[in-house]
């Protein structure tokens, strides 16, 4: 028995006694199912928007007066459906023909096994359907998380540029240590003046140190949004290995039907490319993954260099100090 839950079935065929035959053939391999039974090419029109259907079952004789073109019309209207024709005889160029139309499928009721294969035929297809879909979802997935690191990129580069901000910064606090140097050792009348703004630079070390830390909390907080972006990408690649796990059962299925199924064998090889392109672009997201952890110890670095240099100030402040001061080891009082 099959593992596809109940469907809901459109048969059209002129020949009732050819519906009735198809009809049983469905029923026995898809108990439970819905299976409606239309006689005419205006009726199949009229039903196709009726229902959900998973699956429309047409005689190609149905077409001989309103042509071909119909089943572009009969698409439209089901377009989650699978479009199977069925011809008198394998003729490859009627079965273009329809494929070129809207049609899914195109199989020969001429066949003595044409019953027996029909659900296998349907449920192969309807799997493929499936599988499709799960494929489309994943790479939707993959795009959304592609986003994120754009955004997150844009972020780093945000940090990086506050970054630079507070080197100037730095730089400035450097250039008025020295002219407060050079003013405190031609008098001493504006020491009290120098002490004013000393207070001001002190206040202004304590900022950078406070953006230093909030800096650090960023990268940080960085840090857990990858850890989080590579266990997203963990469940992609066991999504994929389970995806590729099924097609291999399927293409197991899928040689005892190799003359029937000739364009099935199509559609795994888009799938199969489909999936190799995907394993490209999870390799490639690695990789800038990678570059981008290194340019985060870089700026790690930085900030290490930063807060070195730092200290340095601190301790020429002190001497500073001690020189204006000499004899005492401590500040004096304001």
């Amino acid at each position: 028995m099959s593992d596809i839950p109940p469907l809901n079935v459109l048969i059209a065929n002129e020949q009732a006694q050819d519906a009735k035959d198809v009809t049983s053939s469905l029923r026995a391999f898809f108990p439970d199912s819905r299976i409606e039974v239309v006689y005419s090419a205006d009726e199949v029109l009229r039903w196709a928007a009726k229902c959900e259907w998973h699956t429309i079952l047409a005689d190609v004789g149905l077409f001989r007066h309103s042509g071909l073109g119909t089943l572009t019309e009969l698409k439209r209207k089901a377009p989650t459906a699978i479009l199977i024709i069925q011809a008198d005889c394998n003729d490859m160029t009627l079965g273009m023909q329809v494929l070129r139309f809207g049609a899914d499928f195109c199989v020969a009721k001429n066949s003595p096994a044409f019953l027996t294969e029909l659900p296998f035929v349907l449920r192969t297809l309807l799997r493929n359907q499936e599988l499709s879909a799960q494929v489309n979802a994943a790479t939707d997935r993959v795009r959304r998380l592609e986003e994120k690191v754009s955004r997150t990129q844009a972020e780093r580069q945000s940090l990086v540029e506050q970054l630079d901000q507070v080197r100037q910064q730095r730089t400035q606090l450097q250039g008025r240590l020295h002219s407060q140097e050079v003013e405190l050792s031609q008098t001493k009348e504006k020491k009290q003046l120098l002490l004013d703004q000393w207070e001001k630079i002190r206040q202004a070390h304590t900022q950078v140190e406070e953006d230093l830390q909030r800096v650090t909390g960023q990268l940080s907080q960085e840090r857990g949004e990858h850890r989080a972006y590579r266990e997203q990408l963990e469940r992609l690649r066991q999504e994929r290995d389970q995806l590729q796990e099924r097609l291999l059962h399927i293409e197991g299925e899928k040689q005892s039907l190799l003359t029937q199924l000739g364009q099935t064998r199509q559609t795994y090889a888009r799938l199969e490319e489909g999936l190799q392109r995907h394993d490209a672009e999870l390799s490639l997201e690695r990789t800038e993954k990678q570059a981008y952890r290194e340019q985060l110890e870089k700026l790690r670095q930085e900030r290490d260099q930063l807060q070195e240099r730092l200290s340095q100030t601190e301790m020429g402040k002190q001497s500073l100090l001690t020189r204006t001061y000499p004899g005492t080891g401590t500040n004096p009082a304001p």
